[in-house]
């Protein structure tokens, strides 16, 4: 008898020293997005002593950034508090990437880390989707040797053509572009309203505009900072733009348009009709933003006399 009493004693005295242990955990809503798609993590920490600082979280963990900091709610539970905070992370690097521990401070409490996989834009079950199609490899056929020195000889005479074409259209395109008696700002904007007003009628119409959006928005970065974002991909260009001090749901709503317009321009995606002014007004939201950007060091603008 008296063992089955000490036996009960010690378990809740066990019990009752497990109750009050701390106990930290950073736990996801998901593990998986889309660029620029958000994530939510709930931060707790049970049982912690007043006075205690919260986990020091950077704005940036290994390619994830923190876009947003919840308010911290505590509960108290005798002489210990409980805590927790909700965060928004997102990510603007496609890959997998390892969410760290975060340490309680003052403490030897650490979270578990876990993994966030990042995709690149799926449009593959979207309605008017298009696969890409593989290149189709054509087997040489044989000839005599003097016909593939032919071949070769008019292939480098016009790739030299097109070298020159092309210097020559480049140079000419720059000349125009700053001798422009418009500001950057004015010039994008008024050719967003001859945009808004074409007709699009057709799958053309449609590659068309999303061309011209794109378009405009490289020659505006490119004046307005001197970004030279004629010569970067994509994904260059969107890494240049997220240096920039604006926020961050209007550079996730530029750089998504972004993603659809390479999407049209490569026939795997037709938008829907709705979805035109949406992209025109986060164009025109991402240069007003960006022209009242603080340029003492990017690239002054001086217009045309």
């Amino acid at each position: 008898m008296k063992k089955i009493k000490f036996l009960i004693v010690t378990l809740l005295i066990c019990l009752k020293f497990s109750a009050f242990t701390q106990t930290v955990n950073a736990i996801p809503d998901r593990n998986k997005i889309f660029i620029g798609e958000q994530i939510l993590v709930k931060l707790s920490a049970q049982n912690i002593s007043p006075g205690t600082s919260w986990f020091y979280l950077p704005d940036t963990l290994n390619h994830i950034e923190i876009v947003e900091r919840g308010k911290i709610d505590t509960l108290v539970n005798g002489n210990l508090l409980s805590l927790s905070q909700i965060i928004t992370i997102t990510s603007f690097d496609s890959g997998m990437w390892k969410f760290p521990a975060l340490i309680l401070e003052g403490s030897n409490k650490a979270t578990m880390p876990f993994n966030i996989q990042v995709m690149p834009v799926d449009v593959s079950k979207l309605k008017d989707y298009n696969e890409i199609k593989d290149i189709i490899e054509v087997k040489a056929q044989g000839g005599k040797w003097w016909i593939t020195l032919i071949i070769a000889l008019v292939t480098l005479l016009a790739l030299g053509i097109l070298i020159w074409l092309f210097k020559k259209k480049r140079k000419t395109a720059q000349a125009a572009i700053y001798n422009d008696p418009l500001s950057p700002l004015q010039r994008a904007l008024e050719e967003l309203k001859k945009l808004e007003k074409e007709t699009i009628s057709n799958k053309e119409d449609v590659k068309q505009f999303y061309a011209s959006l794109v378009q405009i928005s490289r020659t505006f970065f490119d004046r307005q900072l001197g970004q030279n974002s004629f010569y970067s991909t994509t994904d260059e260009w969107m890494i240049q733009l997220q240096t920039l001090s604006i926020d961050k749901e209007c550079k996730i709503s530029f750089f998504q348009l972004l993603r659809l317009a390479d999407s049209v321009k490569f026939a795997k995606y037709l938008p829907p009709e709705k979805e035109y002014p949406l992209s025109l007004f986060s164009v025109r939201d991402m240069i007003q933003k960006a022209s009242s950007i603080n340029l003492e060091n990017h690239f002054t603008y001086q217009p045309a006399k």
